[in-house]
């Protein structure tokens, strides 16, 4: 049975609040991740975003399971808890939260996901990365369609959202609830897109090398992000997941970037 260790941080960036919501629920073999990123004005968003996170992680914790129903029932969990939030919150009726959960059983080694939004998961394997989330915004679906070649990063369009908690329909691509394959020595990251806007996934890579803990890979991280209080930096929360002994990864990585040299 593989270990998981975990770390995150949220900050607000240069903005007057934070918007952003994290939260994990883990047991010996089985373990819930969520991040949210809300929208709608401070206490809207910030309420949007804790509501979904908490009660995903309510949901498993009552009944903890890794399997296909479990992640297909985490977005309708999150949409249902955010409707009753605005009927009690009727100044609050437009809030609304991107949101990204990672099911993981360390026993069957196996990993589930589902997202709305611009969040993303990623995973590192053998030190290289991939998203394996696919944003749900306007400019990533021109960009799908063949209508746009230019970078995401650094767009102004680029967070114009198309799909969140509060939205319609549940959209392609948003549930992967064919399992994956766990690893020992794999790495998840969850972050919100104030994050992934700051910092490229070479950069990630990079300070995954350096890194002997996910507590020291984020720190590594948040230092590289440029100017973390200026006026235009969104909030920016992000949440790691190592799959196995920490002395084991590490050793991996390193043997990676020996290779490399």
């Amino acid at each position: 049975m593989m270990r998981l260790s975990v770390a995150q941080r949220s900050e607000r960036g240069g903005r007057e609040y934070n918007e952003d919501f994290i939260g994990f629920c883990a047991n010996e073999t089985l373990g819930c991740f969520v991040l949210a990123d809300g929208a709608g004005g401070y206490e809207g968003g910030a309420l949007a975003a804790e509501t979904a996170v908490r009660h995903v992680l309510s949901f498993f914790s009552a009944a903890p399971a890794v399997d296909s129903a479990a992640i297909n029932a985490a977005i309708p969990v999150a949409r249902n808890a955010l409707a009753d939030a605005r009927e009690r919150h009727p100044q609050y009726a437009e809030m609304d939260t991107t949101i990204a959960a990672l099911m993981l059983d360390t026993e069957r080694a196996l990993a589930y996901w589902s997202h709305l939004g611009d969040s993303r998961i990623y995973l590192f394997r053998n030190g290289r990365s991939r998203i394996l989330t696919h944003d749900h915004s306007v400019l990533q679906s021109m960009i799908d369609a063949g209508m746009f070649n230019g970078a995401l990063r650094g767009n102004r369009k680029r967070s114009m959202l198309y799909a969140a908690v509060g939205s319609g329909e549940i959209p392609e691509r948003a549930v992967r609830d064919k399992p994956l394959a766990l690893l020992s020595g794999d790495i998840f990251l969850l972050c919100s897109d104030g994050f992934w806007e700051s910092i490229g996934e070479e950069v990630m890579e990079a300070a995954l090398q350096q890194a002997a803990s996910p507590e020291q890979w984020l720190d590594a991280m948040v230092r590289e992000i440029a100017e973390p209080d200026a006026a235009d930096q969104d909030n920016y929360s992000v949440l790691a997941v190592w799959v196995g002994d920490r002395e084991e990864i590490t050793t991996r990585i390193l043997a990676k970037k020996v290779q490399e040299a």
